[in-house]
């Protein structure tokens, strides 16, 4: 059943679900970067290990740092 809803997901998407969620992820804290939520409290929100995990994921996919979203 798992792999049944990988593939499907990934056809219906393009994308597997794993690199998905960390985009999801990373949307997600968008609007909570640009009202200054420390990236710290972002990261700790979406499960990552530590802001350091969270920024480069972050500029990965982006290719800014969360600082650069900061609303400050």
């Amino acid at each position: 059943a798992e792999r049944t809803l990988h593939r499907r997901f990934r056809a219906e998407t393009g994308l597997a679900l794993a690199p998905w969620r960390r985009r999801a992820g990373v949307l997600h804290a968008l609007p909570q970067l640009a009202a200054g939520t420390p990236v710290a409290e972002v990261a700790a929100a979406l499960g990552y290990a530590g802001p350091g995990a969270f920024t480069t994921m972050f500029h990965r996919l982006l290719g800014v740092p969360p600082s650069e979203f900061r609303g400050d």
